[in-house]
């Protein structure tokens, strides 16, 4: 009985040393598992990053070409409209002035006399009106022009690199051209002056 006493704490503490054992390789497992999850997260995290990022940049770019393209086109449909307007403008005072010096006419008051016999403001209305239809039609032809789209997409898409000026660079500027112009004119002045003064000495009575 005696040995059996004395053998059993040595038993207990090689099962204690083999349970200590068996947890800290358990430990050791799961931190490794736990490790690689994270890994994994973070690989998932960083390939989700990049994917929205490059998904960013390519809405960023399509939104780019498309402001792009979009200040192309409004260029294009300005400049088409003023050259109506103005061609209107044109006609409208064309067709006045010839419909009022017609009128004046015998013959055309003998051959239309509807026409002849429309007050002043009258035919400077219709004309307008007329000479409005007319160059919409004429612009909008010319529009449809493949040759002259493609040469007014190119210079819209020239003006569109043009870089404006911001409200700074333009007060520097102009004060710029200020200072300099005065310094100029200050020293043309004082320039004539002494030209006129040696001229007096040189041509004059000396006086």
């Amino acid at each position: 009985m005696a040995e059996d006493d004395e053998k059993d704490p040595k038993v207990d503490e090689d099962e204690d040393e083999d349970d200590e054992a068996s947890s800290e390789a358990l430990r050791a497992t799961g931190d490794d598992a736990l490790a690689r999850d994270d890994a994994r997260e973070e690989g998932k995290g960083a390939a989700g990053e990049e994917g929205d990022a490059g998904e960013d940049g390519e809405d960023g770019d399509a939104g780019e070409d498309a402001a792009a393209q979009l200040g192309s086109d409004r260029y294009v449909l300005a400049g088409f409209f003023a050259a109506g307007m103005a061609a209107a403008y044109v006609l409208g005072r064309a067709l006045q002035s010839a419909w009022v010096s017609a009128s004046n006419k015998d013959w055309f008051s003998q051959s239309v006399p509807r026409l002849a016999a429309v007050p002043d403001d009258d035919k400077s209305m219709y004309s307008v009106i007329l000479g409005g239809v007319i160059a919409l039609a004429l612009v909008y032809r010319t529009y449809r022009r493949p040759d002259v789209r493609a040469w007014a997409d190119e210079v819209a898409a020239e003006l569109a690199k043009v870089v404006w000026p911001s409200r700074k660079d333009v007060t520097n500027s102009t004060f710029i051209v200020i200072v300099a112009s005065t310094i100029a004119t200050v020293y043309l002045a004082l320039l004539d002056r002494l030209w006129a003064f040696i001229t007096n000495i040189v041509y004059g009575d000396g006086s």
